[in-house]
């Protein structure tokens, strides 16, 4: 990783989950087991963590998958997984249960625009009208070609007019403000993860959210959950076009200023606290947006709550699961007709390393696991 922040912001909050003590305000100690997310804020909804359950095991997931969000789709009692695998996207095909029930499929985004040396995705959009599907994919400049680290990230889309059997490139949607050529990167060999471009639809734009690296003179620092938007509407038609996917442009200081491609973004974190490869969603429930990601301490990271009314105002940042192994590339998928909206139930997928401290690559032993969390009245909130 680049740069961490270590600070934890809670709002004046405490949050308890059974068989966890309280220090100075704080949670402590090792949980990870099932609980309920409580404040003393108030008592209209509390968070169930359901218990960890493992969905395919090292031996049986492809290698190095999913290496960041998936992309669900659901046709039927029949699920999509779509995710990056080593430098290219990975499908599966199958049930909540087992992901790759029906097989696994290598997938590969032709016609890439920029000499990446890995781009692969990712959070899907399904366009209603023409079946289109879009794909946010991750995409890394290795700095120094054949070495993958230090690497400099970006986020692209690409498009397939044929259910997902086959994808073209629409080039990049969003750069980091600080470009390849500072030192930071050049002198400093130090790497920058943008993360997966998790999505939103809000009113009629498309909100990506990512890691953004701001360069202030010699100076650099992150911004946690930034996000850049463009109109649905252009850049669907863009797509069917095979043109770049529209106009992209980040949040800064309140206003939508700056442009997707080396611009500046302002962190919406609260108290700009780590937001790392997270997923967001609309929750019908809450009827609000929620977002949940991984965050401090590393590597052992433990899994976070935020909620936002409109998708640019972030709230009630919250320690979710707490145990010492790795936890990272977050999916969250609803039980609906629509996976990428979530309810009152809903699965938490993530990947999970015992070793990635120890071994230093999280593909040795990781699994992919998921949680149900439930949400559930009178048992106070995490806000």
């Amino acid at each position: 990783m680049g740069l961490m922040n270590q600070r934890f912001l809670w709002g004046g909050l405490w949050v308890l989950l059974p068989g966890m003590a309280l220090a100075q305000g704080f949670p402590v100690g090792s949980g990870g087991g099932a609980g309920i997310i409580t404040t003393e804020a108030s008592a209209s909804f509390g968070i169930l963590v359901g218990a960890e359950e493992v969905i395919l095991s090292n031996e049986r997931k492809p290698y190095a998958w999913p290496d960041g969000i998936m992309g669900v789709l659901k046709s039927g009692a029949r699920y999509t997984f779509i995710a990056a695998g080593s430098g290219y996207p990975i499908r599966a095909m199958g049930t909540l249960d087992n992901p790759q029930a029906e097989g696994v499929v290598d997938l590969k985004i032709d016609h890439l625009q920029e000499a990446y040396s890995y781009a692969a995705g990712g959070p899907i959009y399904k366009d209603s009208h023409t079946g289109m599907l879009l794909m946010i994919y991750h995409a890394e400049r290795w700095v120094f070609p054949m070495n993958w680290l230090p690497f400099y990230g970006e986020l692209g889309m690409a498009r397939s007019l044929d259910g997902g059997e086959t994808w073209i490139d629409l080039g990049p949607i969003i750069t980091p403000h600080a470009p390849l050529e500072s030192d930071y990167f050049q002198r400093r060999q130090e790497t920058f993860d943008i993360g997966g471009g998790g999505y939103l639809t809000v009113g009629d734009y498309f909100y990506v959210y990512f890691s953004d690296l701001i360069k202030n003179g010699e100076e650099y620092s992150v911004a946690n959950l930034a996000v850049a938007r463009a109109h649905i509407s252009e850049v669907v038609q863009a797509a069917r076009e095979g043109r770049s996917s529209g106009r992209w442009t980040k949040y800064y200081n309140g206003s939508w200023t700056e442009p997707g491609i080396g611009g500046r973004s302002t962190p919406l974190a609260p108290g700009n606290q780590e937001v790392l490869w997270g997923d967001v969603s609309y929750n019908a429930n809450l009827g609000k947006y929620i977002s949940i990601s991984a965050g401090a301490p590393w590597p052992a990271t433990d899994l976070y709550w935020a909620e936002s009314d409109d998708g640019l105002h972030w709230t009630n940042y919250c320690r979710m699961v707490v145990d010492t192994a790795h936890k990272y590339y977050v999916t969250m998928v609803g039980v609906s007709e629509s996976p990428r909206e979530t309810g009152e139930s809903f699965y938490l997928y993530y990947i999970r390393s015992r070793l990635y401290a120890q071994w230093g690559n999280r593909n040795e032993d990781a699994v992919l696991v998921r949680r149900l969390l439930t949400l559930t009245k009178g048992a106070g909130v995490c806000r």
